[in-house]
């Protein structure tokens, strides 16, 4: 009974934690996107939260549902900690190569942890990056992750430009963080639950 308590605790604590910075970074883009939005010929490239021109109270809205998912995520990486083989928490990089579709699966569990911590850890980070760009458009009239956006959407449609650039950056930025999630994940098995 107290070793379910702590580590229910220690799981609800990691959440809050992560969820702190996850709304922090989140409102880092959202203000920022407000500010490049006033300078001219911006617009967001974000097609989920605009439909005709930006819309604060959808963009937070899918802030919030997003907020659920990744810590979902968190969670999922502290209670499983345990079920993380070594080989992964040494190659966490390498792990990514495996490719499964159900986390929970037997033959995902052992690096699964480390994936869905990945993702949430890269979510906060691509929206400090998403920040960084609108501060660009802002002050310099310039979108580095807007300008393939736009060379995909005029090929194609504006949401596949934006789900394809964006999840692709996300995906990069997962595997880049995977070596903090690995220490993360490691440090969650090594304490007593």
């Amino acid at each position: 009974m107290t070793t379910s308590h702590s580590a229910n605790t220690r799981t609800a604590l990691v959440v809050i934690i992560y969820l702190l910075i996850y709304f922090f970074a989140s409102f880092l883009d959202h203000s920022t996107t407000s500010l490049a939005l006033q300078s001219s010929g911006a617009h967001e490239g974000n097609v989920v939260s605009s439909s005709h021109g930006y819309v604060s109270a959808r963009a937070w809205a899918i802030t919030v549902i997003a907020a659920f998912l990744m810590a979902g995520c968190v969670g999922f990486a502290v209670r499983n900690a345990d079920r993380t083989e070594e080989v992964w928490l040494q190659h966490p990089v390498r792990s990514f190569g495996l490719f499964y579709v159900n986390p929970w699966a037997r033959a995902a569990i052992s690096r699964s942890p480390i994936h869905m911590l990945s993702f949430a850890i890269a979510f906060p980070v691509l929206r400090i990056l998403a920040a960084g760009n609108n501060l660009m458009i802002h002050f310099y009239g310039i979108a580095p992750i807007g300008a393939p956006i736009e060379w995909i959407s005029r090929r194609s449609s504006p949401l596949v430009g934006f789900a394809l650039v964006l999840c692709l950056v996300f995906y990069l930025l997962a595997v880049l963080v995977s070596p903090v999630a690995a220490r993360l994940v490691s440090s969650w098995r090594n304490e007593p639950a």
